[in-house]
């Protein structure tokens, strides 16, 4: 039951960002604002710090294709950006010394990659015509604040988690 929780809490987490998107929808805050939950995304990056990498980066793929299948337009998008994202920001953890605010950090700056890879298939490739000041303004922004305010509420609770886990699993 114990090797149930991290999917479990990875596959509500994945639905919970439809839910999110159902809950506001556009014009609820304000009429020219998208809000783009990557919980799913968050709790990679979070796990990818503080748990096995190889084990995340496999849950990011798995997690990845599911996106794509459900949510995308282009299938592959997700399914090869999750785990790359999550790879540098395990990479970027090993470099400096990781508590809140570097994680917070690099929570952000992974958001920020994935949604600048997606504006630029949905432009070049799907022929969306939103132009880069739009895009900074109406969804990039409002997208990391959302994101981090997640982060922010469940950094604690699943490290403490991540690290009883690993624990439990390295001694297996």
């Amino acid at each position: 039951m114990q090797r149930l929780i991290l999917p479990l809490l990875l596959t509500l987490c994945f639905y919970c960002e439809s839910v999110f998107v159902e809950l506001t929808p556009p014009g609820t805050i304000k009429n020219d604002i998208l809000l783009v939950p990557h919980f799913l995304l968050v709790l990679l990056i979070v796990m990818g710090i503080f748990y096995l990498r190889n084990r995340t980066l496999i849950y990011a793929a798995i997690f990845g294709l599911l996106f794509d299948v459900y949510y995308t337009e282009i299938i592959g998008v997700y399914l090869f950006l999750l785990p790359i994202v999550v790879y540098l920001a395990s990479k970027m953890a090993k470099v400096v010394q990781v508590n809140i605010f570097t994680t917070f950090f690099i929570a952000l700056l992974s958001v920020g990659i994935v949604e600048f890879v997606v504006y630029g298939l949905n432009v070049f490739v799907l022929q969306h015509n939103m132009g880069i000041q739009e895009f900074l303004n109406r969804r990039l922004w409002p997208t990391l604040i959302v994101n981090q305010i997640f982060f922010l509420i469940i950094y604690f609770p699943f490290k403490k988690l991540l690290t009883q886990r690993k624990k439990i699993e390295l001694h297996e």
